[in-house]
């Protein structure tokens, strides 16, 4: 094994809200999704709390097998495929000319068609974010939601999501990248740093807690001698 103290267990979709949104986002109602590899994490915001968190079994990952699955490529091409002609809406002015899939894990040269291929895409991606709009709407808490919607993780930089989520959720779309943090911050606006600064800022949050307490037993302690 490794070693290793586990100090605490932080939910990821709480870290990458606390990462990415405002104090005045989290008033309003704000929606922050992490779209990852395995999974989907979301956390909803309103009126300064959390109001709701949830988890899909659903991720980039599955894209990517679909895209192989759709279009008879390995996982491999197909997650290459993804990064390179995906998107979340097909673009209806998109070349009908074929993308050519040869070498590396493919031994045979073949054709791929950009509009079916944007299609399973988009299916996908649709299917994640109206699981969630689903999800809200059976909890009665699309009314909270009046700021805005975020994406961070992976599925961020997936091509025209920001169209998608706008139109689902009916507010505004921003990009789902952490703030307030000094340093490289150009490096670090990455949509795929939220969730871990986010885990940071929990854990110095905790440290600076457990010193207070720590201060405050001194105090008490020091009174007690005293008197």
């Amino acid at each position: 094994g490794l070693q290793i103290d586990v100090e605490d267990v932080v939910f990821n979709g709480l870290a990458s809200a606390l990462s990415c949104l405002s104090r005045e986002q989290k008033e309003l109602g704000s929606l922050v999704i992490d779209i990852g590899a395995g999974t989907t994490e979301y956390t909803l915001y309103a009126g300064g709390i959390i109001r709701y968190t949830g988890v899909l079994p659903v991720g980039g990952d599955h894209i990517t097998n679909d895209l192989a699955f759709g279009l008879k490529v390995s996982m491999s091409r197909a997650e290459k495929l993804k990064r390179k002609y995906g998107a979340a809406i097909v673009d209806g002015n998109l070349k009908q000319d074929p993308i050519i899939v040869s070498g590396g894990d493919d031994p045979l040269e073949r054709s791929v068609n950009g509009e079916s291929l944007q299609t399973i895409m988009s299916a996908r991606v649709e299917e994640i974010l109206e699981l969630i709009h689903q999800e809200l709407y059976e909890n009665r808490l699309l009314g909270l939601l009046r700021s805005s919607v975020l994406i961070c993780g992976g599925g961020a930089r997936i091509p025209k999501i920001e169209d998608l989520a706008q139109r689902i959720f009916a507010v505004p779309y921003q990009p789902g990248k952490a703030m307030g943090v000094n340093g490289l911050t150009k490096a670090l606006e990455a949509p795929e740093f939220a969730c871990p600064i986010g885990l940071l800022k929990c854990a110095a949050f905790q440290m600076k807690r457990r010193e207070r307490t720590k201060l405050g037993l001194r105090s008490a302690l020091a009174g007690l001698f005293k008197r």
